[in-house]
């Protein structure tokens, strides 16, 4: 039995639709029929074959995607938890199970940590195996594409749940998806301002819709001021950078309040003012002057059962 996939088939720019065989799920794991399939921004990441993807221990070629929900059609010989008929969401962290973070409740950043759709064929096909502890049980009334958003969902979720943004003022920093799904959830949360900025006048829009109070574009001189204007003078509580942009991280210290923290919860675009983990040597100083805290924003639909996620403190 044969089904269609996109493949990333070769080390350079470009995706092929290709006829595979179906996979066999191993022992552990599941066959879903895939429903429907999220875009993310490593997918555009691993089709340019930019830096970030060629410095990913990617094996070519390989089946992009893992964003997606669908129907588990078969399960392993060692499966207990699911069945045929299932409707399940994807989780896109695969733990080892064996090493000292998985032994101790810190399967998000396993030691030998793979990545659905990265280290292993994914779901932009229309049959995908999966381990059966990264399949997630959905309810009927979600539909399958918002199913298949609940894993960048729950990396912006974790991100604003660390930051424990309740009764306080937030900055999300970048208001395309993660951003937007991070607005939506420090407004869950109860934070009592949120500000969102983007240099995107059709993002901004959007994140009013989802409940901003705030919009800025953060190419204007004044977007600092206006910041600390708007936190009286003290600066925001907490600040969620989405964007990926070394200069946007570098300059949320001058509206984040002393003590408080940053969640980084984007991977950033090489050759684009980042990846901002390149900046390290200019971002933990000002971290450490100004006694902040960096949160790791790993979630995925981990972040629905409750994992911890990861800390980096100054």
């Amino acid at each position: 039995m044969e089904m269609r996939a996109i493949v990333k088939a070769a080390a350079r720019p470009g995706v092929a639709l290709q006829r595979l065989p179906v996979p066999e799920p191993g022992p552990e794991e599941v066959l879903v029929r895939v429903k429907a399939a999220a875009v993310c921004g490593t997918d555009l990441h691993i089709a340019h074959w930019n830096a970030w993807a060629q410095g990913a221990g990617i094996r070519l070629p390989l089946v992009m995607g893992h964003e997606f929900s669908g129907e588990v059609v078969g399960i392993g010989s060692r499966v207990r938890a699911l069945t045929p008929g299932d409707y399940v969401a994807g989780e896109t962290h695969i733990p080892c199970g064996e090493c000292y973070q998985c032994r101790n409740g810190l399967q998000h950043i396993c030691k030998n940590l793979k990545l659905f759709g990265v280290h292993r064929d994914g779901c932009f096909a229309e049959y995908a195996t999966i381990p059966a502890l990264c399949a997630y049980k959905v309810p009927a009334a979600i539909p399958p594409r918002v199913a298949a958003m609940l894993e960048p969902l729950g990396t912006s979720l974790r991100a604003v749940l660390e930051l424990d943004v309740s009764g306080g003022s937030v900055v999300v920093i970048g208001c395309g998806p993660i951003g937007l799904f991070a607005v939506a959830s420090a407004k869950a949360l109860g934070a009592s301002r949120i500000i969102g900025l983007d240099v995107r006048e059709e993002r901004l829009a959007l994140a009013k819709r989802l409940g901003c109070d705030i919009t800025l574009n953060p190419r204007r001189p004044e977007t600092a001021d206006q910041i600390l204007e708007a936190t009286d003078g003290v600066g925001a509580d907490a600040i969620v950078e989405a964007s990926g942009n070394a200069a946007a991280l570098e300059g949320a210290f001058a509206y984040l309040r002393k003590g408080d923290p940053v969640a980084l919860s984007a991977l950033g675009a090489p050759g684009r003012a980042g990846p901002y983990w390149s900046m390290r040597g200019r971002a933990y100083p000002r971290c450490a002057d100004r006694g902040a805290r960096l949160a790791g924003g790993v979630g995925g639909c981990q972040a629905m059962r409750g994992y911890p996620t990861c800390h980096f403190r100054s």
